[in-house]
């Protein structure tokens, strides 16, 4: 695990903060689980869907924060950030996979991080439709509903099993990469999104590609995910995942697989 050499873990809040952050994914999490199959929907300047869900749930999400810290940053898919230059920030997607949850498919999720000094510390992934919910903590093993989870360990793309979250739209210097990436892996899921990484983490796949489409609140809670499960987590060339991460991120199982499915992926 690629841990500070103290990690937030050993805060004086981390325990406090862990709380909150559970406090949040609930919150979210009763939100989205009465949905009643409600699929109105508008169609932002990107083409992609937003619903009043997506608004109702990150409105809730950043009253709560502002009342219990109201020095905290916010930064949030639908609303304009809000302190983005604190110590502590807080990002959120109230709904990742909206175009799933508009049609009833069940792998959507709320992602909350916390950051101190742009970096994640604290994250997770809730999904409300089958009540998982990941939880990481720099310096802590990654849980799945409570349970401690770890990567599968693979070390090479032979075998190895890939999530690609949104095919259709690739980072035009990427796309003969991940055509090779793809020829030398064994199989790949797709539009599964962050519940994608989440799995990766429990290890049941190896590797998770977002390319294209993507802003640090797409991906700043998988990186205490993944690294508290063994695994590494980047931008798509390489680069540290921080709260000014932008459109593209791979996460594997391993160091040795991660360095291989970069040098594929920008071929």
């Amino acid at each position: 695990m690629s841990f500070s050499e103290h990690p937030f873990s050993e805060h004086p809040q981390c325990d406090e903060f862990v709380g909150f952050i559970e406090e949040l994914a609930d919150a979210a999490r009763v939100v989205l689980s009465k949905r009643l199959n409600d699929s109105r929907f508008e169609t932002k300047d990107d083409a992609s869907p937003v619903t009043e869900f997506d608004r109702g749930v990150e409105q809730t999400l950043r009253s709560m924060i502002r009342d219990r810290y109201p020095e905290h940053g916010i930064i949030g898919e639908e609303f304009p950030p809000e302190n983005p230059d604190a110590e502590f920030v807080w990002i959120m997607d109230p709904i990742d996979g909206t175009k799933s949850f508009v049609v009833g498919i069940p792998v959507f999720t709320t992602l909350i991080a916390l950051c101190r000094h742009s970096r994640p510390v604290i994250g997770i992934i809730d999904a409300a439709s089958t009540q998982d919910r990941w939880l990481g903590v720099d310096g802590r093993t990654t849980t799945q509903n409570g349970v401690p989870v770890h990567t599968s360990g693979r070390t090479t793309l032979d075998g190895a099993t890939v999530s690609w979250s949104n095919p259709e739209v690739v980072l035009e210097e990427q796309r003969a990469g991940r055509d090779v990436l793809n020829s030398r892996t064994a199989w790949r899921v797709f539009g599964a999104a962050a519940y994608g990484v989440g799995r990766l983490a429990s290890g049941a796949l190896d590797i998770a590609v977002e390319s294209g489409t993507v802003g640090a609140y797409d991906i700043c809670s998988f990186v205490p995910i993944i690294e508290g499960a063994g695994g590494v987590v980047t931008d798509g060339f390489g680069g540290p995942v921080t709260i000014a991460t932008q459109l593209t991120c791979v996460a594997a199982a391993t160091r040795e697989l991660h360095e291989e499915a970069i040098r594929v992926l920008n071929g």
